[in-house]
């Protein structure tokens, strides 16, 4: 993927906000003070306001004013730093010369375990050129680190660093954590439409949909069952072994589910333990049950489970690089259509894309099969 795929034509705005809830303190041990949320708010720049003297980001501007302490840990993980610095972005974190007065749908972000929320920049991006707003939400001590505008840098919390995929009690509490941080993050949303000097353009409210990645899918699924404010959300190879069956709960919702290639139990028991193969794919299968609204279940063929985020455009592997570059078009397209039929009420272009044959994706069941 080269610069200009990444930047585009229209520009983002991008605007950092550290949210605290008084009501919430100790969530981790290492959190002496109130639960902090640390937001990122893109807003397509549709109307030209941004200042054209303000430059585009680099992506590892995403992480100002932190960037040297974020550079280690991503260096330490195996990521191509070369990669890293030669990536632009459309993005601009700079001062708008007036207030826009459009209101925009609005697209929540919940990250993979681990991840910090704008990892996704190739999603986020394609996403607010559809005019939508994206409203990343962090996922503090729990993310491999977290960067306040204030220039705070919170590092992950030491129960993370053992945590494992079988700790299904320890991870359902830290999808009770998130549900509150994004609950927050709406009520906050709600306030600012209704304080003019603080707002960008208006949140379309009453179209909101969520994406969730891994943990980060599972938040959503949950949250969109128990928040009537949610009206359509996305999982993107979520954890569907944390998912469980609750009749009281709201299941009428339009749902994307994508999943990588490894999607049924013969596939997926190759890369996971026994256990959490079977747990995944009943999950998988409960959901494809019980979900009364519309619902749509995908295979990404060439997906494994870290191509639904940035992470693999940065490794060294070349083939992986463009086969990523392949799958987040993908992604883009149907995640974008998706929204643009069951949360906007446009059109059928997602119906009909995913009503014939394609090469990149299929249909499946809730066993994890293609359906011919």
């Amino acid at each position: 993927m080269n610069e200009e795929e990444w930047s585009g034509t229209m520009r983002v705005f991008r605007k950092v906000k550290l949210l605290t809830d008084y009501t919430r303190k100790g969530t981790f041990q290492e959190e002496s003070e109130s639960r902090k949320i640390v937001i990122s708010i893109y807003y397509p720049d549709t109307d030209a306001l941004l200042d054209n003297n303000e430059s585009e980001m680099k992506y590892m501007d995403l992480y100002c004013p932190c960037e040297l302490q974020a550079r280690a840990i991503l260096q330490d993980i195996g990521m191509n730093m070369d990669i890293i610095d030669g990536l632009s972005t459309s993005i601009s974190e700079g001062t708008l010369q007036q207030k826009s007065k459009r209101s925009y749908p609005v697209i929540i972000y919940s990250p993979a375990l681990g991840l910090d929320r704008d990892m996704y920049i190739y999603n986020i991006q394609s996403l607010v050129k559809q005019e939508f707003i994206v409203v990343t939400v962090s996922a503090a001590c729990e993310a491999m680190f977290t960067v306040c505008p204030s220039g705070e840098f919170i590092h992950q919390s030491e129960v993370m660093r053992t945590i494992q995929a079988t700790d299904y009690s320890e991870l359902h509490h830290l999808i009770s954590i998130r549900k509150k941080d994004i609950q927050y993050v709406l009520d906050y949303l709600s306030h600012l439409n209704s304080k003019d000097k603080d707002r960008m353009g208006s949140f379309d409210l009453d179209k909101v949909g969520i994406i969730g990645h891994s943990i980060g899918g599972a938040t959503a699924l949950d949250l969109t069952m128990e928040d009537d404010r949610i009206k359509a959300a996305v999982l993107l190879d979520a954890s569907m072994h944390l998912y469980f069956e609750n009749e009281v709960k709201n299941n009428t919702v339009p749902l994307l589910v994508l999943r990588q290639k490894a999607s049924a139990l013969e596939s997926l028991s190759n890369i996971l333990q026994e256990k959490l193969a079977n747990d995944f794919i009943k999950g998988q299968e409960k959901l494809y049950r019980n979900w009364n609204g519309y619902k749509s279940f995908l295979k990404i063929r060439s997906a494994t489970h870290m191509s639904f985020s940035d992470m693999p455009l940065f490794e060294e592997d070349e083939i992986l690089y463009q086969r990523t570059c392949g799958t987040h078009n993908q992604i883009n397209e149907l995640v974008a259509k998706f929204f643009q039929e069951h949360l906007l009420d446009q059109g059928n272009a997602y119906s009909t894309l995913i009503a014939h044959n394609h090469s990149d994706f299929c249909v499946i069941n809730g066993s994890g099969d293609e359906i011919l």
